[in-house]
């Protein structure tokens, strides 16, 4: 490569070189490079979310609650046996309204209507089959959501941190030594804050309605897929 004599190094790339044109150069981007990272983690879950639904229509309002709290004692009863109520075990409160069916084109009004929310985290996945069917005989309204997450996921994604680091150094050595420049001191470092607990969990997206009646039996099997941990890292080093 030419020695250059009063000009400095830039270097700037369109794919993973965060700077947008090298037509006119701030004085703050001279001898800089910019490149990003990306770290992933695979991993299996160790833990499901389910979201229990409880509802019911009643002609008198205080007839819909009540049985909607009665329900509601039931199941977190048995939850109980599955895990630790102030931990795993969280409630919505009793709201209720008017309900309506549309017949005849027209809404009509069919009762009062009762309803509460109750997510339950099972840590023992081993017990999830034995656990729906528990479920299945009770009087709950369904099962809206299942959700399978890891429990150390906050350390995941610090781990993911490192590898996308270590990534972005890699990347921009690589690019120097093409550029037969040498990198100094890390100028710049932050993670795009992406990468939640809700963008890996992984969500089944079924929805089981059982409109109130218990029907027991087996409870229903599902095989999780492989949980994925991403983080992409933007750095910025200094050239020599």
């Amino acid at each position: 490569m030419k020695k250059q004599s009063t000009s400095m190094f830039f270097i700037c790339l369109s794919s993973i070189i965060l700077i947008s044109s090298c037509g006119s150069v701030s004085k703050e981007s001279e001898n800089r490079i910019r490149v990003s990272g990306e770290g992933k983690i695979r991993i299996m879950p160790d833990q499901v979310t389910l979201t229990i639904n409880t509802t019911f229509t009643k002609p008198r309002m205080v007839d819909a609650v009540r049985e909607t709290q009665a329900t509601v004692d039931t199941v977190i009863a048995l939850l109980q046996k599955y895990g630790h109520q102030k931990e795993d075990i969280k409630t919505s409160s009793v709201s209720a309204n008017k309900d309506y069916q549309y017949i005849g084109n027209t809404n009509k009004f069919i009762g009062y209507q009762a309803q509460q929310t109750i997510d339950f985290v099972l840590h023992d996945l081993s017990k999830f089959t034995e656990l729906t069917g528990k479920l299945l005989e009770t009087k709950i309204s369904g099962i809206g959501s299942i959700s399978f997450d890891h429990s150390k996921a906050d350390s995941i994604l610090r781990e993911a941190d490192l590898i996308a680091y270590d990534d972005a150094l890699k990347s921009a050595k690589k690019l120097a030594s093409r550029a037969d420049v040498k990198i100094g001191k890390l100028l710049f470092l932050s993670n795009d804050g992406s990468a939640s607990n809700e963008s890996t969990q992984y969500r089944t997206g079924m929805a089981l309605e059982t409109f109130n009646k218990g029907y027991g039996g087996e409870g229903f099997k599902i095989a999780p897929e492989v949980l994925e941990f991403k983080r992409t890292i933007f750095t910025e080093f200094e050239i020599k």
